[in-house]
């Protein structure tokens, strides 16, 4: 299975394999493929040498013509190494978007952090990451109901951690209101092991307290995916709704958590089977396509 990217195998044929957008980008012209991972090598290397801790480095739009884009109301993160897009994060993406929870206009930002608290970069470069991400963006704007203008956006950070994330977003202004200088409530798309990581007391140092999140949830919402594979570490959904109950009984107050948050952080189903990216890399390591098919 070949393509016209020039990148590792694995990588080169799961751009191939990965679903409709990026199939119909297979039969574009070879060269706008090389101009986008172009776009992101300059793009990367800018935002590296800069002071900048976030940036938005390519948009991928649906709106009727003329139609001016609004300033978001809801900014929904979802944040990930996108080693690759999965059809697990557009199950996440587009169950936000559809949501009828949050204010619109509504927003999407696909975030890469090219720090990551606890993951090497490997094995595919952050500029394939990227162009797989707005191929994915473009499916995310096929597939999702539009009943007003939506914009996709990709982002990256050097922040590893989510607090310094939603900080750095906002003062970046890139979603604020130009008229009223508000800024959007982001709404971070978590799965059920990222709400652990999140609330882990080892990623605060020195205090090894979760005090620093105090910020973060005065201003933003989680929303978390239940993970629903049989067996799994982190047990069923109601173990996993008990650990949100547990933080709104006061049972982390000794870690620096507060019961507050707890009416912060929102429990939804996972569609279908748990997916994960090291998965699909696998199967395209053994070249077992139709696995991947059914994952990417």
């Amino acid at each position: 299975m070949t393509s016209r990217f020039a990148i590792p195998p694995t990588s080169t044929s799961l751009l191939k394999a990965l679903r409709p957008a990026v199939r119909k980008m297979s039969s574009a012209n070879s060269t706008d493929q090389s101009d986008l991972i172009s776009h992101f090598q300059s793009s990367l290397q800018s935002f590296s040498s800069s002071s900048t801790t976030f940036q938005s480095l390519r948009t991928v739009l649906h709106q009727a013509a003329g139609t001016p884009l609004p300033s978001p109301k809801t900014l929904h993160v979802l944040d990930s190494s996108f080693n690759p897009p999965t059809r697990a994060h557009l199950r996440i993406a587009l169950s936000a978007l559809r949501s009828t929870n949050y204010p619109k206009p509504q927003r999407l930002l696909l975030l890469l952090a090219t720090q990551n608290a606890d993951k090497a970069p490997k094995p595919a470069p952050f500029e394939h990451r990227l162009a797989m991400m707005t191929l994915f963006a473009q499916d995310i704007v096929d597939q999702q109901e539009h009943d007003s203008p939506l914009a996709v956006d990709v982002g990256v950070t050097k922040k590893p951690y989510y607090n310094d994330k939603a900080v750095a977003i906002e003062e970046s202004h890139e979603y604020e209101d130009q008229d009223t200088g508000q800024q959007p409530e982001q709404v971070h798309l978590l799965g059920f092991d990222s709400l652990i990581r999140l609330l882990d007391t080892k990623y605060y140092p020195p205090s090894h307290k979760l005090t620093p999140l105090e910020p973060f949830f005065e201003r933003h919402r989680i929303r978390v995916t239940r993970r629903s594979q049989e067996g799994s570490d982190w047990g069923t959904g109601a173990d996993q709704d008990r650990y949100v109950e547990e933080l709104a009984v006061g049972k982390m107050n000794n870690a620096g958590g507060s019961p507050q948050w707890a009416q912060r952080i929102e429990m939804v189903e996972g569609e279908g089977e748990d997916i994960s990216s090291t998965r699909v890399r696998e199967s395209a390591a053994k070249e077992d396509w139709d696995v991947v098919q059914e994952l990417v």
